[in-house]
């Protein structure tokens, strides 16, 4: 998903390849077969074990990607750097949104930039686009957090005056990075991207225009795709996000009537992809921001888009509001720590559903990760206090 927030620099923990994935399948079918022939398994305890098979290889399939931790070396020539500079794009909006009235007096927007290895031409690049597809009197500042990045970043503070550098301390991850940015932002909107955007002609009024009507809406950019072996930019089909039985991020279609309205009006959200979207600062702080015991990144769009639903906020598409992204594929940027990526997710998702899912955290997350049952989620009372200090309705109200 567009949750690997940070960029071109990777650390290699763990690789699986289609070909030793591939032998994994069959060596584990082999012994299945064994079972059965030699102890005479019932056909449902093999149609159990094969059960159990297809999950496993459907998420090496689904997370090959993030545990490969496998880089696209950049090549270090003129040619190649000179395409992270600043760029024509095309303009990627319906034709409907170029008819649109903003209202003069719209909100000012801190963005907030996490970033850990990513290539100072792309970071630099994203900036720019904000710069120059940003009017100045809706632009309050541009917060950049340094996670332990190693470069140097002289000529990313220099780009402009607006642009604001967070050194962190320790290594806090995506969650915390942009907990840590959020807090010294000066805008009455805030505006989460990611080091490696885009941001095209007319993103930004329209985000601000849905968040002064109202400021309970969570507003999301349609998310156009930057391809991350040649940097084409291209415009995606129309889609919102949703989320599986496995807690693993979906688009999904959109309905008939969003469709009767199509561009002109907001589309229901069931769940944000969670790295580009908008929120008054005001509400970010009312609905508890991002919950600070979640590590690195995984499970916090689910569950910011949980709380939003069943606490009374909404999440919008906006779908005349367009900012590219780099969709990494192969391949993952950063390393998890000591936990490791599955062991991080699992304890965020454990975190998500012990607070937000009712009678549905088995269904949803248990059921399929049995072993996440004795993970340590760590201190869940702050959470819990969240959602009954704002009154939330119960899951099975909101998603069913």
């Amino acid at each position: 998903g567009i949750n690997a927030e940070y960029g071109e620099g990777y650390n290699m923990n763990f690789y699986l390849n289609k070909y030793f994935i591939s032998f994994l399948i069959v060596v584990q079918i082999g012994l299945i077969v064994t079972v059965f022939l030699y102890s005479q398994s019932t056909i449902e305890h093999l149609a159990i074990q094969v059960k159990q098979l297809s999950n496993s290889v459907s998420n090496i399939r689904v997370r090959r990607g993030n545990v490969a931790g496998i880089p696209k070396p950049e090549p270090n020539t003129t040619e190649y750097q000179s395409r992270f500079k600043v760029r024509e794009i095309p303009d990627t909006r319906d034709g409907p949104c170029l008819e649109m009235a903003y209202d003069e007096d719209l909100p000012k927007a801190s963005i907030i930039i996490p970033f850990h290895n990513e290539t100072a031409w792309i970071l630099s690049r994203t900036i720019n686009s904000i710069l120059n597809k940003t009017p100045p009197q809706y632009l309050e500042e541009i917060i950049i957090i340094d996670d332990l990045d190693p470069q140097n970043l002289d000529m990313i503070v220099k780009i402009d005056p607006k642009v604001k550098v967070i050194h962190n301390g320790k290594r806090e991850g995506l969650i915390r990075s942009k907990i840590i940015g959020a807090a010294e932002a000066k805008g009455s909107v805030l505006i989460f991207l990611e080091g490696h955007c885009e941001c095209n002609v007319g993103w930004i009024e329209p985000l601000l225009q849905v968040i002064k009507d109202d400021p309970k809406v969570i507003a999301i950019p349609v998310v156009d795709v930057i391809v991350d072996t040649d940097y084409k930019y291209q415009k995606p089909g129309i889609s919102r996000g949703g989320f599986d039985m496995d807690l693993v991020f979906r688009w999904i279609d959109v309905t008939e009537e969003d469709m009767s309205h199509y561009p002109k009006k907001p589309i229901k959200m069931p769940c944000m992809s969670g790295g580009l979207f908008a929120i008054a600062t005001k509400t970010w702080n009312i609905m508890g921001k991002y919950d600070e015991g979640m590590e690195i990144w995984g499970g916090e769009n689910i569950e910011m888009s949980v709380r939003a639903w069943t606490c009374g906020f909404k999440l919008l598409l906006v779908p005349c509001s367009h900012v590219g992204h780099v969709f990494r594929v192969g391949w993952f940027p950063y390393s998890f720590g000591d936990s490791g990526h599955l062991n991080t997710i699992l304890k965020n998702n454990a975190r998500l559903v012990e607070v937000w899912f009712d009678d549905y955290k088995d269904i949803f997350f248990y059921n399929n990760h049995a072993t996440a049952r004795s993970i340590d989620t760590g201190d869940l009372n702050e959470r819990i206090e969240l959602r009954k200090r704002l009154n939330c309705s119960s899951f099975s109200m909101v998603y069913r």
